[in-house]
């Protein structure tokens, strides 16, 4: 295999998910050690963070999954790959995985894709239209939940299934890297009363993520202790009618006062760094999730949802607790136990959870991994 290689990858939107963090990653790493490194997307606030993004990144309409769309997408897609004299496509969403197979197959051009999530069916049809994730020559599976559903669903492929775990920044979440000075701008910026109990919930405004479960489970609390507890969501919140809706039940509990809606920030280390709890309760099972991680990188004690990729990222008991899915009772248990046993404020519960993250998630440990894989699919 040449010493030198170049891949495209290609993903729909480059926002604040995960899958877009990943690619951002992959495209930076490859770049920094003299491989040369292409996306394609359709839009996306994160464009900016590839480095040489004018020249890196190519807007098309992968995001469509008009039929016409991803055929045109083809050709365009395989003008690229000859101008640029790609090596590797890796694909990381169903609908331009369907355009990159053709061009794979027109071009000779190695196909690798990344299961970002399930990706449920309820008919073949919709199998059938998954299945394009692995009618590659290569596939990742970004946890042992993904690489177990890919397994149940769609049996055994051809392709290698290859399981590399998401990795974070462990320069960007690093409690030594804050500015202690910077504290109390978070405090008085969004009043939040530094004495009481901090609660987080990092993540995007949307059904499944679990906001109004938590408030649930936070009013259980409220109505049978004295604790000063205040939570705090941050992440982009366009949805309206949701928000409304903690809203109403905040004030409806004459709790409001307490609840934070921050919206999105590019400074959620900061957040971290200044809660004490945060927690992950997902209604549905995570992929991977990435708060559980950030969480502990962050060095505090994370409580989540016991499905899905947060029951191999948190180890149970001792840098975190997981809690019966969908239950705000068994929620509202485990975050009291946090507190009566002082787990977030322990340091060596603090210690247990920074070296976790370091040792298992990191993103240079993540994208050595994926590098290795592009090698293997090459030789």
């Amino acid at each position: 295999m040449q010493s030198k290689i170049s891949v495209l990858q290609i993903i729909p939107q480059l926002d604040v998910s995960g899958a877009s963090q990943g690619c951002i990653d992959i495209a930076n790493y490859l770049s920094e050690n003299n491989h040369n490194s292409y996306v394609i997307t359709q839009s996306g606030p994160s464009i900016h963070k590839i480095k040489n993004y004018n020249e890196n990144v190519f807007l098309l309409p992968v995001d469509s999954k008009n039929p016409i769309t991803m055929i045109i997408n083809i050709f365009r897609i395989r003008k690229l790959t000859r101008e640029l004299k790609i090596d590797i496509l890796h694909v990381r969403s169903r609908a331009p995985a369907w355009s990159c197979f053709f061009v794979s197959r027109l071009t000779g051009v190695k196909l690798i894709s990344t299961f970002h999530g399930a990706y449920n069916f309820t008919n073949p049809l919709k199998k059938f239209y998954n299945s394009i994730m692995l009618r590659t020559d290569g596939t990742i599976a970004i946890s042992n939940f993904i690489m177990n559903e890919v397994i149940k669903k769609y049996g055994n492929k051809k392709n290698v299934v290859r399981l590399i775990s998401r990795g974070i920044d462990l320069d960007f979440f690093n409690p030594d890297n804050i500015d202690l000075n910077e504290d109390n701008e978070i405090y008085n910026k969004f009043k939040i009363n530094n004495q009481a109990i901090k609660i987080l919930l990092p993540g995007r405004l949307t059904g499944w993520k679990g906001h109004m479960l938590l408030l649930k489970a936070l009013n259980i609390i409220f109505e049978n202790t004295t604790l000063d507890i205040e939570v705090i969501f941050v992440g982009p919140d366009n949805n309206k009618v949701l928000r409304n809706s903690l809203i109403n039940f905040a004030k409806q509990n004459n709790f409001y006062a307490k609840l934070h809606l921050v919206g999105s920030s590019n400074e959620i280390n900061k957040f971290y760094f200044n809660s004490d709890i945060v927690v992950s309760p997902s209604t549905d099972p995570e992929a991977f999730g990435r708060i559980s991680v950030e969480s502990q990188a962050m060095g505090k004690f994370v409580i989540a949802s016991n499905h899905g990729g947060s029951k191999e990222t948190i180890i149970d008991g001792e840098t975190g607790y997981l809690f019966d899915p969908l239950n705000e009772v068994d929620l509202s248990n485990k975050i009291l136990k946090a507190i009566e046993e002082g787990k977030y404020k322990s340091n060596k519960v603090r210690e247990r959870c920074i070296r976790n993250a370091k040792d298992n998630f990191s993103k240079k440990k993540m994208c050595i991994e994926t590098y290795e894989f592009y090698k293997i699919v090459l030789k």
